[in-house]
């Protein structure tokens, strides 16, 4: 069976596929759609950095709120989740006015900026269904492999990159050989690969069934989908 741990950036999607719990051998692999990405990479499931199911109010998701109680002082890496129908807003403040009338309040322009990357995975999880496409949060994957602490360090900081890639190497995926499968000017970042790879080492968890879920009991939205970040 073959994992992934799936993070997005600005031209498309990267992923860390694992088969059969090898995470020495991962493959790193990348496409312009998320869609695309798990048909041509063979994914028989991932876990994807992005909310999965959105909530028609009056509260905000309690995937959201659980990550943080858990996350601690890394709460902040927990962007808030906009309601449904703000997803179909036109632009910034309609987006922000149709979430203030749902869930009492407004949220920030990092998360209006990954409103087409929320839309693109929500339409490929409607798709594929939550058998293959699950969501994920690096940070709270990170705090699972952390003994259930939250990294202190902010990842773009040098301590905080450093001490993630050095879990990522404890945990057996060769950094620099993934490094290498990608092209010389690849625009995504190196957290992004990190991200996918703390995802993958999630969606192994979930593969042997150890894995977490926040909250435990999640509630489903209007499609039916579950509200829950694994880890």
């Amino acid at each position: 069976m073959r994992v992934a741990g799936v993070d997005g950036y600005a031209g498309g999607w990267i992923a860390v596929a694992v088969d059969a719990g090898d995470f020495a051998s991962a493959k790193t692999i990348w496409a312009p759609s998320l869609e695309k990405l798990v048909e041509d990479g063979a994914i028989d499931f991932a876990l994807v950095d992005m909310p999965i199911g959105f909530t028609d109010g009056p509260s905000g998701r309690e995937a959201d709120a659980a990550a943080r109680r858990y996350l601690g002082s890394r709460a902040v890496s927990v962007f808030p989740t906009p309601c449904r129908d703000a997803l179909d807003s036109v632009d910034y403040p309609a987006a922000c006015l149709r979430n203030l009338e749902v869930l009492g309040k407004k949220f920030p322009k990092q998360t209006w900026a990954i409103f087409p990357k929320m839309i693109e995975v929500d339409l490929a999880v409607r798709r594929f269904g939550q058998m293959r496409i699950r969501e994920g949060h690096p940070e709270v994957s990170f705090a699972v492999m952390n003994d259930n602490v939250g990294l202190a360090a902010g990842k773009r900081t040098v301590k905080g990159a450093f001490q993630r890639l050095g879990f990522l190497a404890r945990a057996g995926f060769n950094l620099e050989g993934l490094a290498e499968q990608l092209p010389d000017r690849h625009p995504a970042a190196p957290d992004d690969l990190a991200d996918a790879a703390i995802l993958a080492w999630s969606a192994e968890r979930v593969r042997t069934n150890s894995h977490t879920s926040f909250p435990p009991l999640p509630d489903r939205d209007r499609y039916g989908l579950e509200m829950a970040i694994w880890a």
